[in-house]
């Protein structure tokens, strides 16, 4: 009986069926993270719908965005705990679980009437998506080569930017016809169709034992965390000391869900990835590109819609963005091959804060416009496969879900925290003029993109220069051992030598033949070895330069 690609194990694959797994493992990655961000698209341009129609019932702009912050805030909250999931109990089965969950929220979207269960099925695609978003990658890290793992991250990032550039291109078609609760439809079809395309995924690795227990606690903790900090931000201007009190509220929650971490076997925080060279680096960029391109995604329908467009008209114009945006995210994966993940992160930041500052200066819709809203689609779709590569690809192997977790988390809470601020800025402004609050919040994405663009220079700082030498750090027992060996070998080679020359048979005892000059005094930790060196003699002693390099003399 011929058997399914599920369950073809990597490395036994015939060499006619290892392609045909690989593109369905790119097709159902990518379908996962095109769904999660039309999903959110979705909501954004609903928001906008909402806020210029009598559909918004007159409810605040603060209060409409928790269409998106309801499902915002549980992805945030458990994405770390389901990429932890899916390392441990299997990253098809995490996979389908997730989008049978965000189906089940997308059906009851479309059908619940009452504002509180909107946002309460909002709340369950969000944890759904919570559970597709790392499973999707980690199966492709984990079954693709080594070699092929950047340009599947620029795959899965590019993806989003379809997604969005989809879901904006039939908006008006299907909001004008339906009304603004057919946005959530395309999403169900989709996700309907990925669970079909799971049956023929490798099922993974299920690590799972018995003490395998997931955090739930913790995960609770983190959530309420998350969610009090961004109904404080959102209400910060009506609540006033008492938004001060929730967000102290949010800290300790977070304090109480790190402390659970510290004791659980399979935390909702993965600890020991904070310990990876460069990923608090890679996490504090991520937190920054989300609060700025969530940020962006709510202010563009808003501005339009508010300048009197109809919402075929604002599709269009929002069309260009997210062309640019796929684009470059799909350049960046042979982009950041010369420039690295913090090179694609400055560049993105300072094209995204400088199309910002040329949008600042429009006040009507024209050519300028329409060219900064292409800068910005190029700037965040630079930042997308930047930061995706800066987090992930520090972690192990059988880290993968669970670094993606984190940085999509990061990105999640920094999205939510930026929809928050862009609906509290819009309605109490800073700026002056008839269009302030979109002003207002059009400087705040300026200012974030100079930090974000500061923090990848940092770091691009403090990195080894690529100068053609290489800096080979090296334990100090391996250095003694190296030497004691070369040492060894040089040692019988002159008392063979020797023996030949007299005609006589050598009998030289390894550990008596080692002259007593050849030993190395002091070892050092690291040695530079530079391409095209000539050889050093063995004779000498190891001596550290003033630079704290080490060198034969």
């Amino acid at each position: 009986m011929r058997s399914s690609p599920a369950a073809v194990q990597p490395g036994s694959v015939p060499g006619t069926d290892a392609p045909r797994r690989a593109t369905l493992l790119r097709l159902v990655g990518a379908g996962v993270m095109l769904t999660v961000m039309a999903d959110t698209t979705a909501t954004t341009l609903a928001v906008g719908l909402m806020r210029n129609s009598a559909a918004g019932n007159g409810m605040p702009l603060n209060d409409l965005v928790w269409l998106t912050s309801a499902a915002f805030v549980p992805i945030a909250a458990l994405l770390a705990s389901a990429g932890r999931w899916a390392d441990l109990f299997g990253r098809r089965r995490v996979l389908v679980i997730g989008l049978l969950v965000f189906v089940a929220g997308g059906i009851a979207t479309l059908t619940l009437p009452s504002w509180p269960a909107v946002l309460a099925a909002r709340a369950v695609q969000g944890a759904g998506a919570a559970a597709m978003i790392p499973a999707s990658l980690a199966v492709l890290l984990g079954e693709l080569p080594e070699q092929q793992r950047r340009g599947a991250i620029a795959l899965w990032s590019s993806a989003s930017g379809l997604g969005c550039l989809l879901m904006q291109a039939g908006s008006g078609w299907l909001a004008a016809g339906f009304g603004w609760r057919a946005l959530f439809a395309p999403v169900v079809v989709t996700g309907l169709l990925l669970l079909v395309a799971c049956a023929w995924l490798p099922p993974g690795t299920n690590r799972a034992t018995a003490r395998s227990r997931p955090d739930l606690l913790g995960g609770c903790l983190l959530a309420a965390s998350i969610a009090a900090l961004v109904l404080a931000i959102s209400k910060m201007t009506t609540w006033g000391m008492d938004s001060a009190w929730l967000a102290c509220a949010a800290l300790v929650l977070l304090v109480a869900a790190l402390a659970q971490a510290r004791r659980h076997r399979v935390p909702a925080i993965d600890l020991t990835l904070w310990r990876r060279p460069g990923f608090a680096w890679g996490w504090l960029a991520t937190w920054g590109f989300g609060m700025l391109s969530y940020g962006l995604l709510t202010l563009q329908p808003l501005y339009l819609l508010q300048l009197g467009f109809p919402m075929m008209e604002v599709a269009l114009w929002l069309t260009p963005t997210s062309v640019a945006m796929v684009i470059t995210a799909w350049l960046g994966g042979k982009i950041v091959r010369k420039l690295g993940p913090y090179g694609l992160i400055y560049l993105g930041a300072a094209v995204c804060g400088g199309s910002c500052v040329v949008a600042l200066a429009q006040t009507t819709p024209n050519l300028w416009g329409l060219a900064a809203s292409i800068g910005i689609g190029i700037g965040v779709g630079a930042l997308a496969p930047g930061t995706s590569m800066a987090t992930t690809l520090t972690a192990q192997p059988h880290q993968y879900a669970s670094a993606v977790g984190a940085a999509v988390m990061s990105r999640m809470v920094g999205g939510a925290v930026g929809v928050a601020a862009v609906s509290v800025i819009i309605d109490h402004p800073f700026m002056a003029g008839p269009l302030g609050g979109l002003a207002s919040a059009l400087a705040i994405c300026v200012a974030v993109s100079v930090l974000v663009g500061s923090l990848a220079l940092i770091k691009m700082l403090r990195m080894p220069h690529a100068t053609g030498e290489v800096m080979v750090l090296v334990p100090r027992r391996m250095l003694l051992e190296l030497r004691t060996t070369l040492a060894t070998v040089a040692a019988e080679a002159d008392a063979l030598q020797a023996a030949q020359l007299a005609g006589e048979s050598p009998a030289i005892s390894p550990t008596t033949a080692i002259p007593q000059q050849r030993r190395a005094t002091a070892p050092a930790p690291a040695m530079r070895a530079t391409a095209g060196s000539p050889t050093r003699p063995l004779g000498g002693t190891l001596v550290r330069s003033p630079e704290g390099l080490s060198s034969w003399q």
